[in-house]
């Protein structure tokens, strides 16, 4: 048998780790091939954004931060007024007349209210 290589001791860590490079998982290289596909789609907020985050997606660029921000109240306030209606399950119906676009909120059929 063949000499083993004498082992150095008292390396620091970063001595002992010196010139070493960790090969890429399969589950690194996948995420890293995954990146730019993620990154072309668009998010979707669900969470409520914090006082001057900026926002994501189309309307930002026609929408002032005070016109998505009375919106968003508006929309709530519908949402807390069909709970204590009883209504759980509904829809919003988006159309347009002329200059102004409606949002309107349908109960659906059946199992909405409350016993």
């Amino acid at each position: 048998m063949g000499k083993m290589p004498k082992i150095p001791r008292n390396l620091s860590d970063k001595d002992m780790f010196k010139g070493w490079q960790e090969e890429p998982t399969i589950e690194e290289t996948m995420l890293q091939a995954a990146e730019p596909i993620q990154s072309t789609r668009p998010q979707l907020r669900c969470m409520p954004q914090q006082k001057g985050e900026k926002r994501e997606g189309t309307y930002q660029t026609y929408l002032s931060q005070d016109a998505i921000d009375t919106m968003e109240k508006f929309l709530l306030e519908i949402k807390l007024d069909f709970f204590k209606q009883g209504i759980s399950d509904y829809h919003v119906n988006v159309r347009r007349e002329g200059n102004t676009i409606l949002l309107e909120h349908v109960p659906a059929e059946g199992k909405n209210t409350k016993k």
